[in-house]
């Protein structure tokens, strides 16, 4: 039989989930944007810089931005 994850475990990554979710709605909308079209919708930078109209280093800058202003949260949560 598989390993499977105790039903703790699985409340603990619901809280994280819905801790991440919060703190996403936290950011600035073109951060929240370049950071779920790169990471949950799997898109290269290139793409999320298409889809978005705006320049490669604009999609760099706000998904450094955003991925600092989430681990300040993140880790304020600890």
């Amino acid at each position: 039989m598989p390993d499977m994850a105790s039903a703790e475990e699985g409340a603990y990554d619901r809280l994280e989930r819905d801790a991440l979710i919060k703190a996403m709605k936290g950011l600035q909308r073109r951060q929240r944007e370049v950071l779920v079209l790169r990471y949950f919708a799997d898109m290269t930078e290139a793409q999320v810089a298409e889809t978005l109209g705006v320049s490669l280093g604009s999609v760099k800058a706000y998904g450094s931005r955003g991925i600092a202003a989430l681990r300040v949260v993140m880790e304020a949560q600890t």
